[in-house]
């Protein structure tokens, strides 16, 4: 058969997304998975079976033809984090894609509606038998097309019925392959075979009805084109006999029966009674919470709470949470409701719908106390509840879009606080049990735990990006704060490197042009990194050029003066190292003032000094006078300010750059440009602390070269 009938469009997707809801707690009651089994599923489809029997512990490899069916297969399980649940492959249901080691070596082969879409359903059945182990079990579901019953009749939909039948047939597919299902395991070679049906239906008063009703409605109009095109019936009679059939839809007797055939043999030579007696078990609850009744409890609670606590992202937590809960109970929509401690009401923060997740965050939040969730959380103790249709407490949401029958609701608290809420809901009546409830109740402090670190950790990343704008803010500003590329200065070179410890520093420099044909030149170092210093710098800066023009004064009155100012504030364990010089370009005299900064270096005919001047660190101490020294400067002079970060750079083993270092650097580098010189600073210290030297302390440098 070359093409399908139903199922690769989107609407029809969300649709069979919904049936297969219904069908896969029957399904998998059948299968009877243990947990450890290697599954072949054949024309996988949208995935909804395969990962509903990898959660439950069987590793599946699931086999889809539809490049469209798999990709919406893939963006649904992407959606509940369960990308890598099942390995899903595309090719063909008679040659699948297998490795040659994995002929015979699958426990079960499993196709669910796959042999009325081929054209050779017994070439599949065969192919199965191939794949799976000697022992291992093929099983069979499909459909018998002929065992819709509607009550009372629809003449007009029995009509199309039997049109959409032909149709199948006209295609090359068989529409009653379900009652040969038996035959095909026996014409195969299978052994021990076994058939049942698995029943579904529904009657007016029943909630799931009006899905039931449209899903029929959605397979025969999947059909349209190949029931009018091949004359089975016109398209008025078409649109009238879905209308008679939704008008039977609003009928208060209305009720409908329909069932899917089910058939599963074994491979020959090998031994399958301890299969056979685990097929008879099916009356047992299947869900892991009967397994870990038996003793498994303690190691699925370990498992559970080192994977949930492997992550601290809060959309990671919520998939996992889910995976493991849905692993454990079979619900039809599961929620996670946080509460917000600021606004008092319970949000709906994840939640999956069949195995696909949906948005609920618009439905709005709730108080405590309100619906079955919201009175869990009063409580603080779960509720349950067999029949939501004769709770009070009950409140059906417009976005469900499926009628819920029961549900069971779990508070997650962390140290008597509240957290949030667990909400299972389920289209069966009944569908959760007393050790259902005491399960999620044991897994829900784990739950809690995790939620918590993951929202306080988004609370914390949140804090941490604000603060790196800030700083990223303050640095662009702080780089501004520094002065422009020098202007051309009559008979000097001038060259700088600044490189901050963090993402601020503490160090400074400045170029101010001043009356007369001289240059003022400073070079600072506050005491402390980061954020402080960089504001305490900058008061430093700012004073600086608000009065150098103004006061005219020499280095040393210049260096009292931002002393004085510095101590007025007060601010404890502040303080500034800092080099103040003049240039006098006419008479190339250079007057340098210190203020506790490392004292400037000379380098003259190849010939490295230092320039003797002193004095105490600003804003430590109120009236301090501070020295002057001039310098008479000479054509190929070079004058070094760099800050201390140079000579305590360290090495991996501790040891300091140190001044000698920085002499012998200056020496080589002493006949270069003054950028040249700078550039050569950075480089050197950089290779003494290995590419490291930034994490030690900024490191500043002005170099004067006087052309």
């Amino acid at each position: 058969m070359e093409e399908y009938l139903h199922g690769t469009k989107p609407h029809e997707q969300r649709r069979l997304t919904r049936l297969q809801g219904l069908l896969n707690a029957s399904s998998l009651r059948q299968l009877a998975i243990d947990g450890g089994e290697r599954v072949l599923d054949v024309g996988s489809g949208l995935g909804i079976l395969s990962r509903a029997m990898a959660r439950a512990g069987a590793s599946v490899v699931g086999i889809e033809r539809d490049e469209a069916q798999i990709v919406e297969c893939r963006r649904q399980a992407e959606a509940t984090g369960e990308g890598e649940l099942v390995d899903v492959r595309q090719g063909s249901a008679v040659d699948p894609p297998l490795r040659e080691d994995e002929w015979g070596s699958f426990d079960i082969a499993h196709g669910r509606f796959i042999l009325e879409h081929v054209r050779n359903p017994q070439a599949v059945v065969d192919t199965m038998l191939r794949a799976v182990r000697p022992g291992g079990r093929i099983v069979l579901e499909d459909d018998d097309h002929d065992v819709l019953r509607l009550w009372p009749r629809v003449p007009e939909f029995e009509t199309l019925w039997a049109a959409y039948i032909e149709v199948y047939n006209d295609l090359g597919a068989d529409p009653y392959v379900g009652r040969h299902l038996v035959a095909m395991l026996h014409e195969t070679g299978a052994e021990a075979t076994r058939a049942r049906q698995l029943n579904f239906g529904g009657c007016h008063d029943d909630p799931a009805f009006g899905m039931l009703l449209e899903n029929f409605v959605g397979i025969v109009e999947g059909a349209r084109s190949g029931i009018v095109d091949r004359g089975r019936m016109d398209v008025d009679a078409f649109d009238a006999a879905i209308a008679a059939f939704r008008a039977w839809g609003d009928l208060p007797d209305a009720s409908m029966w329909y069932s899917t055939c089910w058939a599963e043999g074994f491979r020959p030579g090998g031994d399958h009674a301890d299969r056979s007696s685990t097929i008879r078990r099916t009356a047992r609850d299947q869900s892991a919470t009967a397994r870990a009744s038996q003793g498994d409890v303690l190691p699925f609670l370990m498992a559970t709470a080192e994977d949930l606590n492997s992550t601290l992202e809060l959309p990671e937590v919520f998939r996992r949470v889910a995976r493991r809960v849905k692993a454990l109970i079979d619900c039809h929509l599961f929620c996670v409701l946080l509460w917000d401690e600021r606004t008092e009401l319970l949000e709906h923060s994840y939640s999956l719908r069949f195995d696909s997740h949906v948005e609920l965050r618009d439905a709005g939040g709730f108080p405590l106390g309100f619906g079955i969730g919201g009175s869990a959380a009063k409580l603080r103790k779960p509720v349950c509840v067999p029949n939501v249709l004769e709770d009070p407490r009950y409140v059906r949401y417009r976005h469900q879009e499926v009628e819920i029958h029961s549900e069971l609701a779990v508070p997650l608290i962390v140290k008597d606080r509240l957290v949030g809420v667990i909400d299972l809901e389920s289209m069966e009546y009944g569908a959760f049990t007393k050790e259902h409830e005491q399960l999620l109740v044991a897994l829900a402090s784990h739950i809690a735990i995790a939620v918590e670190n993951a929202r306080l950790y988004a609370t914390m990343r949140k804090h941490e990006l604000r603060l790196e704008h800030d700083l990223s803010s303050a640095r662009e500003i702080q780089k501004a704060l520094l002065p422009p590329p020098c202007q051309a200065i009559p008979g000097l070179d001038v060259g700088t490197a600044y490189v901050p410890a963090l993402e601020l520093g503490g160090d400074f420099y400045d170029v101010l042009a001043c009356p007369g044909d001289r240059w003022a030149f400073a070079v600072g170092d506050v005491a402390g990194k980061a954020t402080a210093a960089a504001l305490y710098g900058s008061m430093a800066v700012g004073i600086m050029r608000g009065n150098v023009i103004e006061l005219a004064s020499t280095p040393g009155e210049m260096l009292g003066y931002l002393n004085e100012q510095l101590c007025r504030p007060n601010i404890e364990d502040r303080f500034i190292a800092m080099a103040f010089c003049l240039y006098d370009s006419a008479e190339r005299r250079l007057t340098f003032g210190n203020g506790g900064f490392p004292q400037p270096w000379l380098v003259r005919d190849g010939v490295v000094d230092v320039v003797d001047v002193r004095g105490l660190a600003l804003g430590i101490e109120p009236a301090v006078e501070y020295e002057t020294v001039d310098v008479a400067l000479r054509s190929g002079d070079v004058i070094v300010l760099c800050s201390d970060g140079f000579i305590e750079c360290r090495n991996p083993a501790g040891e300091m750059f140190g001044d000698r270092r920085l002499r012998e650097t200056l020496a080589k580098l002493g006949g270069l440009s003054a950028q040249s010189i700078a550039d050569g600073l950075l480089e050197a210290t950089e290779i003494h602390a290995a590419g490291d030297a930034s994490r030690h302390d900024d490191r500043t440098a002005l170099v004067l070269r006087v052309s």
